[in-house]
């Protein structure tokens, strides 16, 4: 039988809202750096996602006959991270059913802050992503004007994560450029380097472990090196395969989740070693470009295996031991 866990734990000065303070700061700078290539909609279309969270919130609060509080900053982090994850160009209804899914039918219903079975930003983004794939997918040009409001009439491109599941080789951007975020992409995913900078100051802070980030991306590249999708080098495929899509974004704010994921250190390595090559087998063989949230909600309902099997093996070696 497996062990029953409330995660998150946290002990000493730290708290649940102090850590989420801390990724929603890191949050907002890759807000400013999506304004930068999109406009002011990049901004407001977080600030729709915080409000549809807010409306979320108070609804399921009066129907579970608990109190509302400000202090719970777990769905604001939820609600900024479903708008980094789409095109700048995506609809604020699409927004507003991926939140709303996301905490209405991955959150709540299981429990609420602690309890939820599943990353609910995956859920979120899996949900539009199947119902509005055309949307979903679609991308507008860096620095090309979208407007705060009413639908993009602008020309949509297809990101090099596309580009690799049609079978073809990616064109139009080098490493610098796909480094600094001026690829087409989702708006908050495809500058590396910002994201990089805010996982290094989430460990820093203590906020997340490096630990699951780090695996998960080296047995991506490692992966891609081996497997290349099309045609090009090892080091081409891992450059286009970590650098296309969310995949960075979902490893520092989604896969180290400290709820859906594993609590224990030699698991959380063999979790993040699983869920990469999963995401690479989703990536070669799935029916969608960019399938990390599939991929990512397929790990989180068998992570409670890996922290079960350690304790297993701990328990057989202090038997041993013991003898």
């Amino acid at each position: 039988m497996l062990r029953a866990y409330n995660p998150p734990h946290i002990r000493g000065r730290d708290s649940n809202k102090t850590i989420m303070d801390d990724v929603l700061i890191v949050l907002a700078a890759i807000y400013l750096m999506a304004s930068y290539y999109y406009g002011v909609r990049a901004v407001v279309l977080g600030l729709f996602a915080l409000l549809t969270a807010l409306v979320c919130d108070i609804v399921c609060k009066l129907l579970l006959g608990e109190r509302f509080s400000l202090r719970d900053h777990s769905s604001a982090v939820t609600a900024l991270l479903i708008p980094l994850l789409l095109p700048a160009s995506v609809s604020y209804a699409t927004v507003a059913t991926a939140v709303a899914f996301a905490l209405l039918i991955v959150k709540y219903p299981f429990g609420g802050v602690g309890q939820n079975l599943f990353n609910p930003a995956a859920g979120g983004i899996a949900f539009v992503s199947i119902c509005f794939s055309r949307e979903v997918f679609g991308y507008p040009t860096p620095l090309e004007p979208v407007p705060v409001f009413g639908k993009f009439e602008g020309r949509l491109v297809y990101s090099a994560a596309y580009t690799l599941k049609a079978g073809g080789v990616p064109t139009g951007g080098d490493f610098m450029e796909m480094l600094l975020g001026n690829v087409a992409g989702p708006m908050g995913a495809t500058n590396a380097l910002v994201v990089c900078a805010c996982l290094l100051y989430l460990v820093v802070r203590r906020a997340v472990h490096g630990q699951a980030p780090v695996c998960f991306l080296l047995t991506c590249a490692l992966y891609a090196f081996c497997f290349p999708r099309v045609p090009i080098s090892g080091t081409l495929s891992v450059m286009y395969e970590l650098f296309s899509g969310y995949l960075i974004l979902g490893a520092v704010f989604m896969l180290t989740d400290p709820v859906t994921s594993p609590k224990r250190g030699i698991a959380t390595t063999v979790y993040a070693v699983f869920a990469g090559v999963v995401t690479m087998l989703f990536r070669q063989f799935g029916g969608f470009e960019e399938s990390f949230a599939f991929s990512l909600l397929l790990c989180n309902a068998i992570a409670p295996m890996f922290d079960y099997l350690e304790e297993g093996i701990r328990r057989r070696v202090r038997r041993r031991a013991a003898l």
